[in-house]
């Protein structure tokens, strides 16, 4: 099964919310390097349950990175503490994964398969 079919059998409503907590990780998300470390397991599980079509796994994901996401929020005009955006390698996976959930695939072709590291 390709990473598409996977992607395609996930319900609408988990999809979106992944989706979802991707694209905040993109635009918002400020961790230590330690905490985006343990991103990249999460992120090498997600495109596993994504392309297997694990919804469950996908739900269950996406709760753990929901739960990451409040440790991103920093005090406005704090210090800065070491916190930084998404590293590229990740960021170039979840633009991927992203992809692969939205709606619907690009005109004229399939969606890409979010990479998995090696």
């Amino acid at each position: 099964m390709s990473t598409s079919e996977g992607a395609a059998v996930i319900d609408r409503e988990t999809a979106d919310a992944a989706r979802l907590a991707l694209e905040l990780m993109l635009e918002e998300w400020r961790l230590l390097p330690e905490g985006w470390a343990e991103i990249a397991g999460l992120l090498d599980e997600l495109s596993t349950a994504v392309a297997d079509g694990d919804a469950t796994t996908v739900k269950t994901l996406t709760g753990e990175l929901d739960e990451w996401s409040g440790s991103r929020v920093t005090r406005i005009g704090g210090a800065a503490d070491g916190r930084v955006p998404l590293p590229e390698p990740e960021r170039e996976r979840v633009v991927a994964l992203v992809h692969v959930l939205r709606p619907d695939p690009p005109p004229g072709g399939q969606r890409p398969a979010p990479a998995r590291r090696t």
